[in-house]
């Protein structure tokens, strides 16, 4: 499965429509992330497009445009947004969000790129690869806002084209288990483990994304699942 622009326009809209009306004291309630509120995590998705539209303009110049200065002045970037009044941090999301979806079609209708670029994790992909980075990143920290919207509201496609892509991905926490198994569907983590996790898609993409999910994982062997691994 592969993200188009339909599909960016689409979660990018979405976010718009749960942020845009939030008052200011809204963006500084507590999100459902540790230690970040409404303001870190949207202050993060605005940068995040930045770093994201850096990394095209890398793939369309060849020259190298890192997505972020250090993994250390993105912290500081994020706290110090994060303090701003929420109507500017929202205002700064709708403006990259846009600029981003701008770029992207510009990667997608310019040459064929074949150079590899660099991720903010120090990963190299391919520029083609940064339409899935930014749908996830949107719709996974849509429901760390902590507002209406579930990891259950997901879409099918979406929880698979996750899984698919995370479940052997870079990661801070190893995943201990070896196969997470939904129905007919298999993703394997590590080759090692003696013990499968059951679940449905949505429900298992959310803990292998570090989240809680909204309904209950089994394991194989009935042990308890522990809490979900850190993922970035």
């Amino acid at each position: 499965m592969i993200t188009s622009l339909e599909d960016i326009s689409a979660a990018e809209l979405l976010v718009a429509k749960f942020v845009k009306n939030l008052s200011d004291d809204q963006i500084s309630e507590d999100s459902l992330l540790p230690d970040w509120s409404r303001g870190h995590v949207l202050t993060h998705l605005a940068n995040n497009a930045r770093g994201l539209s850096n990394l095209i303009e890398w793939a369309l110049s060849g020259v190298r445009t890192d997505m972020y200065v250090s993994v250390e002045q993105r912290g500081i970037d994020i706290e110090t947004g994060a303090k701003r009044p929420g109507s500017e941090i929202v205002a700064d999301f709708l403006e990259q969000s846009k600029l981003l979806e701008q770029n992207l079609g510009r990667l997608i209708a310019g040459p064929l790129v074949t150079e590899e670029v660099v991720s903010g994790n120090g990963s190299q992909i391919h520029p083609y690869e940064i339409l899935t980075l930014r749908e996830r990143e949107s719709l996974v920290h849509l429901v760390d806002l902590g507002l209406d919207y579930k990891a259950s509201d997901w879409s099918l496609d979406f929880a698979i084209k996750t899984l698919k892509s995370v479940s052997n991905g870079k990661r801070k926490e190893s995943i201990r288990f070896r196969l997470l198994i939904a129905g007919d569907h298999t993703w394997t983590c590590d080759q090692n483990g003696m013990v499968d996790v059951h679940g449905a898609p949505k429900d298992l993409a959310a803990w292998l994304m570090g989240r809680t999910p909204d309904n209950e994982l089994k394991t194989s062997d009935g042990s308890l699942l522990g809490n979900p691994p850190l993922w970035l």
